[in-house]
């Protein structure tokens, strides 16, 4: 795993190239040169570039090798393979190490306003994500400095009683043609434009730091709930003490984390009566948002049609008018579900939506700010004051309503509004708490298992099943850029009976990778370790070691602490002049017989028929099932298309990259 693979030193290579002088007593006659034996290697090195389109904002993300949901939405206990924090321009750039047979990965991030998880290809040896704007017609992109945009509407989309659409479909990304895409109503034009600016990206990240934890994970935020008062936002009747005639309100959509399929509206009234706010109409601004859709914040031009709610949609707000916010949740509830992971439908139109929409109403299970119209009587938002910005915060919990209760974060849509002129009074809430100084800190975890033939130099069955351990390796990195810890666990899975010899395992790293050291390991050298003696009397055991740094002491990017396993045959501790198995290709230690190398069948740790290695590391998988004893790798019902495999070169992508995940 990791870049594993490097070359045994030069002093070895010239003991080795001796050999060929000597006597061949394997199959195969002399030794071959380095180059003409394979590393086989289960790993692929692969450029992942990303770009989330946003100056002054650094967002995390994560690299699965597998789908990381459920098709209804839900996570699944998988843990990242790669993970890591953009810069502060949204990008990030490395070469990363996958296993080779990995042609799709999921690049996921739980920071808000960007994209929950995409589905992404491994092509030509990368991985590469480039947020494009989206193309809407009638709408302008909003960067900082720019004049407020005008807007017109010819009429709203009645979707149901009471209930309008200001746009009928915003969707999400698309796994049936790869592309993203906006659903676009042609009765509505120019009300929405996509928000890139430098300010908003600071938004986004100090809200975050303040409704999350230090990993980015939902909490409780319970105490910040508002009413009314508070969460509505009033038109007043005057402005600099003239009569205020109107103004333009625009909602900013900053982003959405809640894993329900939510529709967003508002509603309005005349300031100081008492609304029934059941029976007023509700504009739907967004009727489909949900994990991470919207991808990027939104900014929608708020509509306003009379008084008596009858009239030609204008952008003109009149003062004296209160607007509140209504949640339509879990959409998916009412209809046949469709999740892009899935294999439903192949997109939300709607139809769909409106039905959805209708029957969540219907039931009386929307969430409005007035939460006097909640079940209970339950307080679904809560509002902060963003002190830099001068913005209110305004989030929603899209589980209010449910009667087996909620995480309480209340950052399932998270918004605010701002008005031309500036007439909105904002409420005496609390201010979003000062950024922590301790960096952020997240992990992933790559695995492999490690096969080991003991027959060593003169060779064996090569069934590779002597020595067999699963490997997790899980990294703790910061935001900072730099590693705090690695964890090693080792698990012996060999079967019982597997291997005559007492075989222990341990491993190497570099020397500027060891940091503080502590575990289950008998440290023989600085980076020199020893984790169990004996294979056989250790069956189902694991053992841990962990590596942790100092802030600033490794960096993540790029990192390769050229892990290199091996098993000593017939351990004996403190014993010198030993055998040992390496990867193929690997350096011997410096307490290995190295008279041995290169004797008999062995050619750098393979057959010097260049068919079989000694050592083999089989890249993102555990549970693998061992060869049948005595039976050699690649037989029938033992992986065959191992054979197919070695024929074509040991091929680190494409067809039989995958042969050790299929044993008949």
């Amino acid at each position: 795993m990791r870049k594993s693979l490097c070359l045994v030193s030069g002093a070895l290579l010239c003991m080795m190239a001796s050999c060929v002088d000597k006597e061949p007593t394997a199959v195969g006659g002399g030794m071959p040169t380095p180059a003409e034996i394979s590393d086989f290697s289960t790993e692929n090195e692969v450029a992942l570039n990303i770009d989330y389109g946003y100056a002054g904002y650094s967002a995390n993300f994560k690299l699965y090798i597998e789908n990381p949901y459920n098709e209804d939405g839900t996570k699944k206990d998988v843990e990242p393979y790669y993970g890591g924090f953009t810069d502060e321009n949204s990008r990030y750039q490395a070469t990363v190490t996958l296993p080779a047979y990995v042609e799709t990965v999921y690049l996921c991030s739980n920071s808000y306003g960007i994209p929950r998880c995409l589905e992404l290809k491994v092509e030509n040896n990368a991985v590469t994500y480039k947020y494009e704007l989206p193309e809407l017609p009638g709408t302008l992109v909003t960067r900082a400095g720019s004049e407020d945009p005008c807007y017109s509407v010819s009429k709203a989309d009645r979707i149901s009683k009471n209930l309008y659409a200001l746009y009928t479909d915003i969707s999400r990304y698309s796994y049936v043609n790869k592309t993203s895409y906006w659903a676009y109503n042609e009765n509505v034009s120019g009300l929405y434009a996509v928000d890139l600016s430098y300010e908003t990206a600071n938004l986004l990240r100090r809200v975050q730091n303040s409704l999350t934890d230090k990993r980015g994970n939902k909490k409780d935020n319970s105490q910040y709930t508002s009413d009314s008062e508070d969460t509505n936002v009033t038109i007043p009747a005057t402005y600099n003490g003239e009569e205020l005639e109107s103004c333009h309100l625009d909602l900013v959509f900053l982003s959405a984390t809640g894993e329900y399929e939510n529709a967003m509206g508002y509603y309005y009234y005349k300031t100081g009566t008492t609304p029934d706010v059941r029976n007023i109409p509700k504009y739907v601004v967004f009727p489909l948002t949900t994990d991470g859709n919207p991808d990027h914040p939104v900014k929608a031009r708020l509509q306003f049609y009379g008084e008596n709610y009858n009239e030609k949609g204008t952008d003109d707000f009149p003062g004296g008018y209160t607007i509140g916010w209504v949640l339509f949740p879990n959409l998916d509830r009412t209809v046949d579900s469709w999740w892009p992971f899935g294999s439903g439908k192949n997109s939300w139109d709607i139809d769909v939506i409106n039905k959805g929409i209708t029957e969540v109403y219907s039931d009386n299970m929307a969430i409005y700010s007035n939460s006097e119209y909640n079940h209970s009587q339950k307080k679904g938002c809560i509002t902060l004051n963003d002190p830099d910005s001068g913005r209110v915060i305004i989030g929603f919990e899209d589980q209010t309503n449910n009667p087996k209760g909620s995480d309480k974060s209340f950052d399932d849509i998270l918004f605010y509004v701002e008005s031309n002129p500036d007439v909105i009074q904002n409420p005496d809430r609390p201010d979003i708490p000062e950024e922590p100084e301790e960096p952020t800190e997240d992990s992933y975890t790559e695995t492999a298992t490690i096969a080991f033939e003991d027959i060593w130099p003169t060779g064996g069955d090569y069934d590779l099943n002597d020595v067999v351990v699963e490997q997790t390796h899980t990294v703790t990195h910061n935001s900072n850029g730099y590693i705090t810890k690695i964890e090693d666990a080792f698990k012996v899975v060999n079967l019982k009976g597997s291997a005559d010899y007492t075989d222990a395992f341990g491993f190497t790293v570099t020397s500027s990778t060891v940091g503080a050291v502590t575990g289950a390991a008998a440290i023989e050298e600085s980076n020199q370790f020893i984790m169990f003696t004996d294979a056989q009397s250790s069956i189902g055991e694991t053992y841990t070691l962990t590596r942790t740094f100092k802030d600033g002491e490794l960096a993540h990017k790029g990192f390769d602490d050229e892990f290199n396993p091996f098993i000593v045959i017939n351990y004996v501790a403190g014993s010198k002049n030993r055998k040992e198995v390496h990867l193929p290709k690997m350096a011997a230690t410096s307490w290995a017989d190295a008279s041995q190398q290169g004797q008999a069948d062995d050619a750098y740790y393979v057959n010097k028929n260049g068919k079989y290695p000694f050592a083999i590391s089989l890249a993102g998988v555990t549970g693998w099932e061992p060869v049948t004893e005595t039976v050699t790798i690649g037989s029938e019902g033992e992986y065959p298309t191992y054979n197919n495999w070695v024929e074509a070169g040991c091929p680190t992508s494409g067809q039989y990259a995958d042969w050790y995940k299929n044993k008949k």
